[in-house]
């Protein structure tokens, strides 16, 4: 079993194991029941844990309790060494996930848990009940920002960014409510770790700053709502979804009609006018 002194016991019970070890844990229908956090780029400088020296290592952000994870021993803050018997020291986070999301309903982890203080004062615990997410189930949606368009409203200018779903027009929005989407999902989703959305820029952006920040903007969409939970909560639903405030701002919009010559017209119209208007 190890040495004695690398376990750490509450209540007489033997709690957290503060030496590498192997857990074994079956997905139920919440999943495997834990999250995982840790860097996003790959390498890093070692570190020190429980007096041995690893490189950066992604680790357990927060159990579900009575799920599978804790059933299996995995504790919150343990660190992951091997998925599936792979070594993961020094992996990205979309790494240690995709070995995590291959091996199908039964995962390996070795892993080293920590001290509980010590837990607590590199991570302090999420404030009221821990809520597992599972963000393994991705589904690809046609989501594009295929274009900008230039407005003028109560004497100020500014760009909106054209939000499509298969071809459909869904919304427009400025790239400060872009921004507010973005912590409105961290604040959701904690332990997901989200795409970076284009950098804010102080000055006016010239055509082809406007375009690449739209592109930028397109795939964090796209790399977002591929996650299925995240695509069908509430915060991407009320940003997709256009108010009536929102249209009566922006009552018309432009529709190339061919006719029957084949001439391509162009038309204006209000965004929720019927056939006959």
């Amino acid at each position: 079993m190890g040495d004695p002194d690398l376990y750490c016991h509450k209540g007489g019970a033997l709690n957290r194991i503060l030496e590498p070890h192997v857990v074994t844990i079956h997905k139920t229908e919440t999943g495997f029941g834990f999250n995982v956090r840790g860097q996003v780029s790959e390498g890093g400088n070692l570190k020190s844990i429980n007096g041995e020296l690893y490189a950066p290592l992604q680790h357990i952000s927060a159990v579900l309790p009575g799920g599978a994870a804790e059933v299996a021993g995995v504790f919150r803050g343990d660190r992951i060494l091997e998925v599936n018997g792979v070594s993961v020291e020094g992996s990205t986070h979309k790494q240690v996930v995709d070995l995590i999301k291959s091996g199908g309903d039964s995962l390996t982890l070795t892993v080293i848990s920590l001290p509980a203080s010590e837990v607590d004062r590199l991570e302090p615990p999420e404030t009221g009940p821990v809520q597992y997410v599972d963000y393994s189930e991705k589904r690809s949606l046609p989501i594009t920002v295929p274009d900008y368009r230039h407005v003028q409203e109560a004497g100020e200018k500014f760009v909106v960014f054209n939000v499509f779903m298969a071809g459909r027009h869904l919304c427009s929005r400025r790239y400060r409510e872009f921004v507010d989407l973005h912590n409105c999902l961290k604040r959701e989703f904690v332990g997901f770790n989200f795409p970076r959305l284009p950098g804010k820029w102080p000055f006016a952006l010239s055509e082809q700053q406007l375009d690449s920040r739209r592109r930028g903007l397109e795939i964090y969409l796209e790399r977002v709502c591929a996650v299925r939970v995240i695509a069908e909560s509430e915060v991407i639903q009320d940003f997709l979804t256009e108010s009536e405030e929102d249209i009566s701002a922006s009552p018309l919009v432009d529709l190339k009609v061919i006719v029957m010559n084949e001439q391509i017209v162009s038309i204006k119209t209000k965004r929720n006018a019927n056939a006959n208007e």
